[in-house]
């Protein structure tokens, strides 16, 4: 087709590009053959090492506990995360969360927290849960989606003992110990658990939720918590 005697070809470029390309990446909108084109995995920001051993936080050197955690008191026993909640790191959290791009989790996600995870033995997997009036406006919970990728790739079982038992408010204007005070006593475990549980949820702000639940969990038996997130703020 002509137009003013130029050759328009853009809609067949595009149908060709839609043939070999057939996603948008998540990161910048582009076409792009996964989640992310080569540009937006080559710019994750990723945590990195060395990080505390405790929060999981970036440090200058190897530690098992660094000063942003000292005096803090975690129900967990360790907090990895392979992503910085920051640039494509975010627009990842926002695309599953927000948009239920789900083909992030195999796709993506799960290999960067397995990466993060290391060899730790684990007896259960657990999400951290949605109250049911968010669960019914949104529709799934992205934690559990994470949980499910992560516990069939080392071939533990997922439980859904724990429940959140009342509604919080949403904790991203939240001091940190606001969020302490917001989550306090949320969570409950309606089943006995044994061993090392790994507790998923998609961010890691201050700790707070991760503490509670894991707090949780150990009230209904587990012997240790670790506490792990597709991404951290730092």
């Amino acid at each position: 087709m002509a137009r003013g005697g130029v050759l328009v070809y853009e809609p067949y470029l595009a149908a060709l590009a839609d043939m070999f390309y057939p996603e948008r990446c998540v990161g910048c909108g582009r076409r792009s053959s996964d989640v992310l084109c080569l540009d937006c995995f080559e710019a994750l920001p990723r945590v990195g090492s060395p990080a505390c051993g405790r929060c999981g936080l970036p440090t200058a050197f190897a530690t098992f506990v660094c000063e942003a955690c000292k005096n803090v008191d975690f129900g967990f026993e360790s907090a990895r995360a392979p992503l910085r909640y920051e640039g494509v790191g975010k627009e990842v959290v926002h695309a599953l969360k927000y948009r239920g791009y789900k083909k992030i989790v195999p796709r993506l996600a799960t290999p960067l927290m397995l990466q993060a995870l290391g060899d730790v033995r684990i007896d259960a997997v657990v999400p951290v849960p949605l109250h049911r009036s968010r669960l019914r406006k949104r529709g799934f919970n992205q934690a559990e989606l994470l949980a499910r990728g992560v516990a069939a790739e080392i071939n533990a079982p997922v439980s859904d003992t724990l429940k959140a038992v009342r509604s919080t408010r949403d904790q991203v204007e939240l001091s940190a110990a606001q969020r302490r005070a917001n989550v306090s006593g949320a969570y409950t475990a309606s089943a006995l658990l044994r061993g090392q549980v790994l507790l998923i949820d998609d961010v890691f702000t201050t700790g707070a939720t991760m503490s509670a639940c894991a707090s949780a969990l150990i009230r209904a038996g587990a012997q240790e918590v670790h506490a792990l997130s597709l991404c951290r703020t730092v």
